[in-house]
């Protein structure tokens, strides 16, 4: 019993391999029988090398070649030689360059710093009304809230616990009061035995 199991892993490990090894001969077959050009493919790539050299004599301006025979093999194309790049793009994109940089270089026209300066005074001004805008609706929240309670607090004989109940949920709408709530009712609630 004791080395069974030893055997049982050393079997397991050995069919692991077999079919691992099996699986990547299925697929190198795989990968053979798709490397091999078929018919189809030869004669689409002849196509495109036709093709390609009708393109390049057009543009060259040669009179036509004679189509080279099956035993010839196809004439080598030479890429065709390209200046080097300029890394500004030629000059129009060198004027361009050079006068974005004048620009962040020389002082702001005096022009614009009569309409930034309004500019910035207007956006002040707004952020001042905003800021008043919402101290002003905090205060009408508050007085909206105080005037409920009130209301619930003189009602008819639940108007205690209404204020309580009302004073319960202000303090759960806190994160950090909702947490200390689960806390409490995990202590303080049944077991969790007993739910």
């Amino acid at each position: 019993m004791r080395s069974l199991g030893p055997l049982l892993i050393l079997l397991f490990v050995i069919i692991r391999v077999i079919s691992a090894a099996v699986s990547a001969s299925k697929k190198s077959a795989e990968n053979a029988a798709q490397t091999n050009e078929t018919e189809e493919q030869k004669r689409m790539r002849d196509v495109q090398e036709r093709i390609r050299r009708k393109i390049a004599e057009r543009r060259s301006g040669t009179a036509p070649l004679a189509p080279p025979s099956a035993e010839s093999a196809p004439p080598v194309l030479r890429p065709a030689v390209v200046p080097p790049l300029d890394p500004f793009g030629g000059p129009t994109m060198r004027r361009a360059m050079v006068e974005t940089e004048r620009r962040v270089q020389a002082p702001a026209r005096a022009e614009r710093d009569p309409m930034d300066a309004v500019i910035l005074e207007r956006q002040k001004k707004l952020a001042e009304e905003m800021r008043g805008l919402e101290a002003a609706r905090l205060v009408t929240v508050r007085n909206a809230a105080q005037i409920v309670a009130e209301r619930q607090t003189t009602g008819a004989d639940g108007g205690l616990l209404a204020a309580r109940r009302a004073d319960w949920l202000a303090d759960l709408r806190g994160p950090q009061s909702l947490r200390r709530a689960i806390v409490l009712r995990e202590i303080l609630g049944p077991p969790v035995g007993l739910r």
